[in-house]
């Protein structure tokens, strides 16, 4: 008899049962949070990712997620059946069935075939997908931020969040950030007025998606980090993941159905914010303040 690893008996009792070993899956990332299975079951293929709770707490990204939105990971991770609903009735990705999921331990979903996508290969086809599902997610705004699930938060309430998760990070974080920029970056935060938050994305980058078997369509295959904030700050991060002609591109789609906000106001505090959640792993500040 077989067993999902790193599961407890009763984590695993009502799984569906397993006809081979599963396959640890390599790591994309070294300060991955979860390790991943591909488990062969009498209900087909899933993928089983395990959660280290240790790993969370010295993460960049989940500490500024959790710091900043209340995201409450990884014991999120006990409703992220929520976040497949949503995305099947909002999105326009396919998505992995749920399956299974325990409060701060591990996710069990639906193996989708395919293959992953990396920046190199991406065609503007996909460019359009993105465009229009981010345009789709983006026409549910809602006047509160914060989780996913209960987004609390008041619109008045950004700023000083924003702030206190700025300053939280940098504290933390090993890169030296000049006192001008941290001092300009927190005033500049000050300033923000931010009316209409949205579901996104903030750990949103290629790798993320995997081009389904026999299809050029794309399917989102990691769902945790999903959050109510305002649209712009996904748009930054956008900047970020896509080329100048692909950004272009991405723009022209998104706004035959939404407006553009005028994010240049924030946009510093925005990038600051990104980098010290190291959604793209990047070390060099001077760099990524100036690469949009």
């Amino acid at each position: 008899m077989h067993t999902y690893p790193l599961l407890t008996p009763l984590e695993q009792d009502n799984l569906p049962a397993l006809i081979a070993v599963p396959s640890l899956l390599p790591s994309k990332f070294a300060d991955s949070t979860h390790q991943v299975f591909l488990c062969e079951t009498v209900d087909g293929p899933m993928v089983l990712k395990v959660c280290d709770e240790g790993s969370v707490t010295q993460s960049g990204f989940w500490q500024g997620l959790n710091h900043l939105f209340l995201a409450d990971f990884p014991n999120s991770l006990a409703q992220i059946d929520r976040i497949h609903d949503l995305l099947a009735k909002q999105g326009c990705f396919a998505i992995p069935e749920y399956v299974a999921s325990s409060r701060g331990r591990f996710v069990l979903s639906r193996f989708i075939a395919g293959v992953d996508v990396s920046s190199a290969q991406v065609t503007d086809d996909m460019v359009l997908q993105l465009a229009k599902h981010i345009a789709q997610l983006h026409q549910h705004t809602q006047p509160t931020w914060g989780n996913l699930h209960t987004p609390a938060y008041k619109a008045r309430e950004w700023n000083n969040r924003l702030q206190a998760t700025l300053t939280a990070l940098s504290a933390q974080d090993d890169v030296t950030i000049g006192k001008s920029l941290l001092t300009a970056v927190l005033a500049q935060a000050n300033t923000i007025n931010e009316t209409d938050f949205a579901p996104m994305m903030l750990d949103l980058r290629w790798d993320q998606f995997r081009t389904v078997a026999q299809s050029n369509e794309l399917a989102l295959i990691d769902l945790d980090a999903f959050v109510i904030g305002p649209r712009s700050l996904e748009l930054v991060l956008l900047e970020y993941v896509l080329t100048p002609q692909q950004f272009s591109l991405f723009k022209s789609i998104y706004t035959e159905k939404n407006d553009w906000p005028d994010y240049s106001a924030q946009k510093a505090s925005y990038q600051l914010l990104l980098f010290l959640m190291q959604v793209l792993g990047e070390t060099d500040l001077a760099s990524w303040m100036k690469r949009i």
